[in-house]
């Protein structure tokens, strides 16, 4: 993951493991909710990362049959999406609950998605370790990402088709 711009803290009781990336209590308010924005956001992109990586890796084993690889990133795909759906519902309408204000808690939900997404990233990258010809060359073109995985989107639901 990407160093963020807000100062890190160490890790407050509450549900969440991950330490919260941003000093709680020492930021406006305003500030710090910007602060917890930015890292779910940041976070979200280096999920997204590891998960287009770990396609590359998948279409980079020639040992398979291309019907092989062909289900394998499909499945990898589906399962992608569904982590996206629970994560989206644990974290929008479960975790504002545990919070000190209750219901409509942002920071618990932000401080939930970072969480979700920093433990999907790590899990990402450690399954799907790319060979030696291809560490450090994930695909940076959009061409060439849509070539290794055309059907694939990480939202809940499919694209709008025009």
């Amino acid at each position: 993951m990407g160093v963020l711009a807000c100062p890190a803290t160490a890790a407050e009781e509450g549900p969440w493991r991950e330490p919260n990336p941003c000093v709680t209590g020492k930021l406006p308010t305003p500030d710090y909710s910007r602060c917890l924005f930015e890292a779910t956001q940041s976070t979200d992109r280096a999920m997204t990362a590891a998960f287009e990586a770990a396609m590359a890796v998948v279409e980079g084993r020639t040992d398979l049959a291309g019907v092989q690889r062909a289900r394998w990133k499909s499945q990898l795909d589906e399962a992608q999406v569904r982590f996206l759906v629970f994560r989206n519902f644990d974290c929008q309408s479960v975790a504002p609950f545990e919070g000190r204000r209750g219901i409509g808690d942002f920071e618990q939900r932000a401080l939930c998605l970072i969480e979700n997404n920093l433990r999907r990233e790590r899990d990402l990258r450690a399954r799907y370790r790319p060979p030696p010809q291809m560490a450090g060359r994930a695909p940076s073109d959009p061409t060439e990402r849509a070539r290794l995985h055309p059907a694939t989107w990480t939202g809940p639901s499919p694209p709008v088709l025009d």
